[in-house]
């Protein structure tokens, strides 16, 4: 039972991605799902239950992509490139419709989740940044508590097309999400990590 109800969430984020919540009702899930309305109902509550399993069920899954930044396996550029192939992988085309949707109508979840988001995003952040100035690839006189936090704002804001900065195509360009990085590592890089920044991403 709990692998199916598993099943009907990772499918609803699928859809809910794609289309936003709203437009997105139990009878398309359970048609997409090749599957009755009442066998549906028999593993999910109701719509704002498969509602906030999504949402938890991406927190989840992006606190696995963060996990990159723990692998110790690589060196800290390389945990960059790990995470952003994760989501390039799981999420090859932005979408804000289910952003949207959950701050219209699920402001109270929105806002808990962002706040769990917040301190994954920190401390993934800050275990990164002080990694990379041990292996001399970032400054050693950089504050990672200000660092971290000013990455935390940028995903906030810079990448919420609502707030007006850039909109729903431009984030959906893998070429201004390109220039993100770059702003960041070259504000951060030393020499030698700007030379490892163009080996790992190809940067030119």
């Amino acid at each position: 039972m709990k692998d199916k109800r598993q099943q009907i969430i990772k499918q609803s984020a699928l859809l809910f991605h794609q289309y936003g919540i709203k437009s997105v009702s139990m009878d398309d899930i359970a048609r997409e799902l090749g599957m009755s309305k009442k066998t549906l109902y028999h593993f999910i509550k109701d719509k704002n239950d498969l509602v906030e399993s999504v949402v938890e069920f991406n927190l989840q899954l992006y606190s696995d992509f963060l996990s990159a930044f723990h692998d110790l396996k690589s060196n800290a550029i390389e945990q960059f490139y790990l995470y952003t192939s994760k989501i390039k992988e799981h999420f090859p085309k932005y979408n804000p419709s289910m952003l949207y949707d959950l701050r219209k109508y699920y402001p109270l979840l929105l806002n808990t989740i962002l706040d769990k988001r917040q301190k994954l995003i920190y401390n993934a952040t800050y275990a990164n940044l002080e990694k990379g100035k041990k292996e001399g690839f970032y400054q050693p006189d950089i504050q990672s508590d200000i660092i971290s936090k000013l990455q935390v704002a940028n995903q906030n804001y810079t990448m919420d097309p609502s707030n007006g900065l850039f909109t729903d195509a431009e984030l959906g360009d893998h070429k201004v999400l390109e220039q993100l990085f770059k702003y960041h590592f070259r504000g951060i890089c030393t020499p030698e990590g700007i030379k490892e920044l163009k080996r790992v991403f190809n940067f030119k």
